[in-house]
C-alpha cells in the first residue's frame, strides 16, 4: 500500500513538473540518434552532441526494451534504426493497457538433492519461480523435462509459508475496476470471463512477501527428444518456456504511459519504462511457434541458431512454413466470446496463422484449412456481419434471412458471401500478410497499400483498408478506437459526408494512407516498404486479426463497405461522358446513358463483377483514354474486359441482344455472365458455381441448405433482374 502510495505521489509530481527517469541522459532518443563510435560525434534528440563522448543511451536502450520482450530492437546497436522505433512504439502502446505482466522472481531455482536419471521428482528451491500448477516444462542441462504436478515443499532450513488461499487466482479478476477518465486508446472492454487458467497463473503475493519456499515437481523425463540424465544437487532449474515466466498483473492508471505513441523516448516513455524495469514488468502478449503434433501444438519451434521461438516480433524471424503460430495474452485487451480454446492441451493459446513466401515478399497468413480462424465465431455469417437488432446483439441468421423474404437484403448477403468465400476464405480473422500488399482483410480484404518494389525505401501506394479504416472511424468511433485508434494508428484523410476525398472515380474505389502521431504534435504519414512493414509484424497481425474476431463494429462496419463497393461499381456508367452512349435506358427524370447494373443484373453475374473489381479494378471499371480531355478522362466506365465480354457475347448471339438491355431476357444474361466465366480463372468459376465447390476443411456453418433453389441447385440466382442491392444505412454516393 505504501509502495503504491509513494508511486502514485511520483506521478503527481511528474504531472506537475516534468518526469525525471534517470535514463539516457535525459534526453529524448529518437530515429537517426547514435552513440559516439568510429570517428562520429554522439547524437541524441535529434541533434550533434559532441561534448558527450563514452556515453552508450541508445545501447542501453535496446538493452532494456529487450529484457522488457520487446526484441524488435536490434541487439547491441549503437544506432536508433528502424527497428528501434518500431519497438519503442510497441513498448508505448503496450504500457498504456491497464493489463501488463510481471516476470517471476526468482527466474530459475535450483535443485536442493542429486536427481538420478530415473528419478520422478525434483524439489527445488524456490516455488515462485514456476507456475502453480502443471503441465509446463523446465530445463535441467540439455534435459527438458515436463512438470505434471507442483507441490510447496520447505527448502532446506526453511519453513514453508503457505499462500493464502486466493493467492493463485487469475490477477485480472480481482483487480479494482479500470478508471474511466482515459482517453479511447487506453479503454479497455469488460474483463475476460472464459475459462485461460493456464495464462493467468498469477504469481501470490503472500509468497513475494516471504522467502519463497521450495517445492516439489512431479515431471516426465527426457521429453522433447532429450535425454534423461543424471543433475548434481545445485542444478538450475528454469522454465523453457518465456511466456511460463510471466504472470498478469494489473497497471493503475498512474503507472501507464498516456501521451501519443510516436516511437520517440520522450520524459513520460523514459518515466514508465523505468517503472518497468524496477517492477519487473515485461510485455503482456507473446508470440510463439510452435511444431504441431496431431494438428495441435506439441513443442516450440528451434531456431536454426539456437534456441527456440518462444517470443516471435519480426514478420521474417520464422522461415520455416512448418510451424504455426501462436498467441498468449495476459491482457483483457479484446472481450472474447465464450468458447472452448482453440487448442485443448493448450488453454492459454489463442492461434494465429503460419508463415508463407510469394516471390519477394513474405509473411504471416491465416487460413481456416491450417486451423487459424476462429469456428464459427470468425465465420461471416449474416448473424456476424449484417446489422443487429439492437446494441450488443446479433444480426439475423440465415434462416430469418430467408424467413422474412427481402429479397434486397438476401441477396446481397449472398453476393458479399460468395465473393468473401475467395477473398477471405469466409472468416473475419482470415488474413494475407505474405504478399506485396503487406496485411489485407475483410470480405473484400481490403489491403494496406501496395509496395512498389520489395526494397525497404521503396515508396507504397495507397491501399483500400485505409478507405475502410476511415469509414469505421466516421460510423463507429468506439469500434475505430479498439482496433486501430488506441494503438496509435490512424487515417491521413477523414472519410467526411459521403468518402469523396478518399474516392477515386477511375476506378471506383476508396484509398488511403496510416499515419501515426508526430513527437510535437501533427501526424507522419507512413509511405515506404520500411514503415509499412510494421503490419506484417506478428503483433500487430495478431492485434488485427482479434479485431477481427472481436470488434462487433468494426465486423458490422464491413457490411456497409462491401455494399458501397458493389453501389458504386453498378451506377459506374457503361461509357464515358466525352461520346455518345452505347444504350439508354428508363431513369426518374427520363431516357438516361445505361450503367453496369443495368447490364450485368443476375445475382450471379454481380458477384463474378465484385469478385473481379476487387482482384483487377480496372477490368470492370477504368479511366478513359490519354486522348480524351483530362476533366472527363479521370471519370470510370464500364473496363475493357467487361466491355470487351460483353461485346463477344453480342457478336457471337446478337437475336439475344436486340433493343436496350431493358429488354434483354434470361438467356441474355447467360450468355454475358458465361463469357466472363470463361475469361476469369479458378476464383470466377468458384464464384460462378458457388456454393457447390464449398470445401469441407474449412469449417463453415453456414448452412447453405437453407437458400433458395432457383431451378439449378441452392446458388446465386442466374436469372435477368434478380439482383437487388441492399443500400439500406448507405452514406450517399460521392
Amino acid at each position: 500500500m505504501l509502495d503504491d502510495l509513494g508511486r502514485l505521489f511520483g506521478w503527481l509530481a511528474a504531472a506537475l513538473v516534468r518526469p525525471v527517469s534517470g535514463l539516457y541522459g535525459e534526453l529524448d532518443l529518437r530515429p537517426g540518434d547514435r552513440d559516439p563510435a568510429g570517428g562520429l560525434p554522439a547524437r541524441y534528440g535529434g541533434a550533434d552532441r559532441p561534448e558527450l563522448t563514452g556515453t552508450t543511451h541508445v545501447r542501453d536502450l535496446h538493452r532494456d526494451l529487450r529484457e522488457l520482450g520487446f526484441l524488435l530492437a536490434p541487439p547491441d546497436a549503437t544506432v536508433f534504426t528502424t527497428g528501434t522505433w518500431l519497438a519503442v512504439m510497441e513498448f508505448q502502446r503496450y504500457a498504456s493497457l491497464s493489463d501488463t505482466a510481471t516476470e517471476r522472481e526468482p527466474r530459475s531455482a535450483t535443485l536442493l538433492d542429486a536427481v538420478p536419471a530415473d528419478g520422478e521428482v525434483l524439489r527445488v528451491s524456490a516455488a515462485s519461480a514456476f507456475p502453480a500448477e502443471g503441465p509446463f516444462r523446465v530445463v535441467v542441462g540439455e534435459e527438458i523435462l515436463e512438470v505434471t504436478a507442483v507441490a510447496l515443499a520447505p527448502a532446506d532450513g526453511e519453513r514453508c509459508t503457505e499462500p493464502a488461499p486466493d493467492a493463485t487466482r487469475d490477477a485480472r479478476t480481482t483487480e479494482p475496476t479500470p478508471d474511466t477518465t482515459r482517453d479511447a486508446r487506453t479503454t479497455e472492454p469488460a474483463p475476460d470471463t472464459t475459462s485461460r487458467a493456464r495464462s493467468t497463473s498469477a504469481e501470490p503475493d503472500s509468497m513475494r512477501r516471504v522467502r519463497s519456499p521450495g517445492a516439489a515437481l512431479s515431471v516426465t523425463r527426457g521429453v522433447e527428444g532429450t535425454v534423461a540424465a543424471a543433475h548434481a544437487r545445485g542444478a538450475e532449474v528454469e522454465l523453457l518456456r518465456w511466456s511460463d515466466r510471466l504472470v498478469p498483473a494489473h497497471a493503475h492508471f498512474y503507472e501507464r504511459y498516456a501521451d501519443p505513441i510516436t516511437g520517440v523516448v520522450n520524459a513520460w516513455t523514459r518515466f514508465v519504462l523505468r517503472h518497468w524495469k524496477e517492477r519487473r514488468r515485461r510485455c503482456p502478449v507473446v508470440v510463439e511457434a510452435w511444431e504441431l503434433r496431431e494438428g495441435g501444438p506439441d513443442r516450440l519451434h528451434a531456431l536454426p541458431h539456437g534456441g527456440r521461438a518462444a517470443n516471435v516480433w519480426r514478420a521474417r524471424e520464422i522461415t520455416s512454413t512448418s510451424p504455426r503460430l501462436y498467441v498468449r495474452d495476459l491482457t483483457r485487451t479484446w472481450e472474447r466470446p465464450p468458447r472452448e480454446p482453440v487448442a485443448p492441451a493448450h488453454p492459454e493459446l489463442d492461434v494465429c496463422g503460419d508463415y508463407r513466401v510469394l516471390g519477394d515478399y513474405s509473411g504471416p497468413r491465416a487460413w481456416p484449412e491450417f486451423g487459424h480462424t476462429w469456428r464459427p465465431e470468425g465465420e461471416m455469417l449474416p448473424e456476424h456481419l449484417l446489422p443487429a437488432a439492437e446494441p450488443g446483439g446479433q444480426g439475423p441468421t440465415l434462416a430469418r434471412l430467408v424467413e422474412a423474404g427481402d429479397r434486397a437484403v438476401l441477396g446481397t448477403y449472398k453476393v458479399v458471401r460468395a465473393v468473401s468465400e475467395v477473398e477471405a476464405i469466409g472468416y473475419f480473422d482470415c488474413l494475407n500478410a505474405y504478399d506485396r500488399a503487406f496485411v489485407s482483410l475483410g470480405p473484400c480484404h481490403w489491403t494496406a497499400g501496395l509496395a512498389t518494389a520489395p526494397a525497404p525505401g521503396s515508396a507504397v501506394d495507397e491501399g483500400e483498408l485505409w478507405g475502410f479504416v476511415a469509414y469505421l472511424k466516421a460510423t463507429d468511433r468506439y469500434a475505430f478506437a479498439q482496433a486501430f485508434g488506441r494503438f496509435g494508428v490512424d487515417v491521413a484523410t477523414e472519410w467526411g459526408r459521403n468518402g469523396a476525398a478518399l474516392f477515386n472515380p477511375g476506378q471506383r474505389k476508396y484509398t488511403g494512407r496510416p499515419t501515426v502521431p508526430r513527437e510535437g504534435g501533427g501526424v507522419r504519414e507512413l509511405g515506404t516498404v520500411e514503415e509499412f512493414d510494421l503490419f506484417r509484424d506478428w503483433h500487430w497481425f495478431y492485434r488485427v486479426q482479434m479485431a477481427g474476431r472481436t470488434v462487433d463494429g468494426l465486423r458490422r462496419a464491413m457490411w456497409d463497405m462491401a455494399r458501397l463497393r458493389i453501389r458504386d461499381v453498378g451506377e459506374t456508367p457503361w461509357d464515358g461522358p466525352a461520346g455518345p452512349p452505347t444504350w439508354t435506358v428508363p431513369g426518374s427524370g427520363g431516357p438516361r446513358p445505361a450503367r453496369i447494373k443495368d447490364v450485368i443484373t443476375s445475382e450471379r453475374g454481380m458477384a463474378i463483377v465484385h469478385r473481379w473489381h476487387i482482384r483487377a479494378p480496372a477490368n470492370m471499371v477504368s479511366a478513359g483514354p490519354a486522348t480524351e480531355p483530362p476533366e472527363t478522362r479521370r471519370i470510370g466506365r464500364a473496363g475493357p474486359v467487361l466491355r470487351a465480354a460483353c461485346e463477344a457475347a453480342i457478336a457471337a448471339e446478337p437475336a439475344l441482344f436486340t433493343g436496350t438491355p431493358g429488354t434483354w431476357g434470361d438467356a441474355a444474361e447467360q450468355a454475358l455472365v458465361s463469357r466472363l466465366r470463361a475469361q476469369g480463372g479458378a476464383s470466377v468459376e468458384y464464384v460462378h458455381e458457388w456454393p457447390r465447390q464449398v470445401s469441407k476443411n474449412r469449417g463453415f456453418t453456414l448452412p447453405y441448405g437453407l437458400l433458395p433453389d432457383h431451378g439449378d441447385g441452392r446458388a446465386l440466382d442466374p436469372a435477368r433482374n434478380s439482383f437487388q442491392l441492399d443500400t439500406g444505412g448507405l452514406p450517399p454516393e460521392p
